[in-house]
């Protein structure tokens, strides 16, 4: 049975959230009530439309909420001012204007918002004799719904996409280097295969942190300090990482008949993994990169390669096992020059 106050049902984000919403509903009914405002419940709704739990998604409602209702103010009154009188003619008007609303969200969601305002316009404006005057206090209205949502999720408790996105990144790229590490003593161990869902909750969530940077850096990038930058080049490195590990889980999986090889410089493909490993949780944690070991990592890693290469070990390879050897080895190398490039710089 489900127990509000039971410690498992607390969420302090939704509780803040909550509280938030309260606060931004009671602002906008203080405002309209000063002015005295006829329909100004509008306002009060539209407060607690647009707020959401973090900053990004809550801006993003206040303007797609606020340019909606400024498209829909003037649908509406052109709708009135053509077809005017109750009746059929609002009927018709009503069918035309949130037909044509509902049909344009196909372009742009804010049409969705500028249909709300169409009906809050054409059915309780059609017997108004100042029609433009009607539609303009409805503006109004929402307006001031919008501003106190938008002055209370930015000046109190402010849960930004940034801050969430940094929280996630620790986790994701400490998982990332355990699947890493996974697949590497895979293809150690004769090249066995591994479960082709271990990279499944990771992809997702790489998908999940290139969403939340890109809601902050369209709408947080101005009411906040962050450094968004930083944080969209340790995006890039955890995207680099799962495409490499994509990679190199689908050529490990990629099974031949007959058993597989041991890996002659399996001393260094292990430590090019613990160095990138190290690095992937450095960054995940947002501290000072130190690239030295990677970067002795890499350089050893190639030098036996290429001393391999020369003596004509992989001449004991079939063309099928060359491939996917080369491949695993070439996504390991290609992943922690990625980290190179991307890594090094504090959150």
């Amino acid at each position: 049975m489900f127990n509000p106050f039971n410690r498992l049902d607390y969420s302090p984000e939704h509780l803040r959230h909550g509280l938030k919403t309260g606060l931004a509903a009671v602002l906008a009914y203080a405002v309209v009530h000063a002015f005295r405002l006829e329909y100004g419940f509008w306002g009060v709704l539209s407060a607690v439309i647009v707020m959401q739990v973090n900053v990004a998604d809550s801006l993003r409602m206040c303007w797609y909420r606020l340019t909606g209702t400024v498209m829909g103010a003037a649908i509406g009154i052109l709708t009135l001012l053509a077809l005017p009188g109750p009746g059929w003619p609002m009927a018709l008007g009503l069918f035309l204007s949130v037909g044509f609303c509902a049909y344009m969200t196909r372009y742009n969601p804010r049409f969705m918002m500028a249909a709300i305002t169409v009906v809050i316009i054409v059915v309780a404006g059609s017997e108004e004799e100042h029609r433009i005057l009607f539609g303009l206090h409805r503006i109004l209205e929402i307006g001031i719904g919008v501003g106190s949502a938008f002055l209370v999720t930015v000046l109190i408790w402010p849960r930004r996409a940034g801050s969430t996105l940094r929280e996630q990144l620790r986790t994701q790229f400490a998982e990332a280097a355990r699947c890493h590490e996974i697949l590497v003593e895979a293809f150690l161990s004769k090249q066995t295969t591994v479960d082709p869902s271990l990279l499944a909750n990771l992809c997702a969530a790489s998908r999940q942190a290139r969403e939340l940077l890109t809601k902050a850096l369209r709408h947080e990038r101005l009411v906040s300090s962050e450094d968004l930058d930083t944080l969209s080049r340790r995006v890039t490195a955890l995207e680099n990482c799962v495409e490499q590990m994509r990679t190199m889980l689908r050529v490990l999986n990629d099974v031949d008949e007959g058993e597989g090889y041991d890996i002659i410089m399996a001393a260094q493909v292990r430590n090019l993994a613990q160095a990138a490993g190290d690095v992937m949780v450095a960054i995940g944690e947002g501290r000072k990169v130190v690239l030295n070991d990677l970067k002795k990592a890499v350089e050893s890693f190639e030098a036996r390669l290429e001393e391999l290469r020369a003596a004509g070990v992989t001449k004991r390879f079939n063309l099928h096992k060359l491939l996917q050897v080369f491949s695993f080895l070439h996504a390991m190398e290609s992943m922690a020059k990625g980290l190179l490039k991307t890594s090094g710089v504090r959150s």
